[in-house]
């Protein structure tokens, strides 16, 4: 099953894309996040991320596995994580030109119902923040 969410940030894709494949500042547009901490760029890039998240704290690592800056398109799977999370592969997508970017972030994988919805939830929260970040 593929999950995915879209939405249009009035900001030049250009500008978008140089921010979200450097991984950095996850916390500055994902409300769950309360630090994260990049190394390395380009492929192999790792990000750890404190989380908090329904009254739970914990840590997920995730790696970049594909980049491709010609057609702005980058996967991320979550390396270590809680069991809901681990092995979730997230690949993003932006189009667009010097005044607005869309943003396609999706996920395809075998969910139960409930995890479908937590990993529906996660997607809108990244559009979101990431539309309030650039925006402001």
């Amino acid at each position: 099953m593929i999950i995915s969410e879209k939405t249009t940030i009035n900001v030049s894709s250009e500008n978008v894309w140089k921010h979200l494949k450097t991984l950095q500042g996850a916390e500055q547009y994902m409300p769950m996040v309360t630090k994260s901490e990049v190394k390395g760029s380009g492929i192999g890039t790792t990000r750890t991320c404190d989380i908090q998240m329904e009254g739970q704290k914990f840590q997920i690592n995730e790696i970049l596995l594909k980049l491709n800056d010609s057609q702005k398109e980058m996967t991320i799977v979550i390396d270590d994580g809680p069991p809901s999370m681990k092995d979730l592969k997230y690949n993003f997508s932006v189009k667009g030109d010097e005044n607005t970017s869309e943003i396609t972030i999706s996920n395809e994988s075998n969910q139960t119902p409930e995890s479908q919805q937590m990993v529906k939830g996660i997607l809108n929260m990244i559009c979101a923040g990431l539309k309030k970040y650039h925006e402001q």
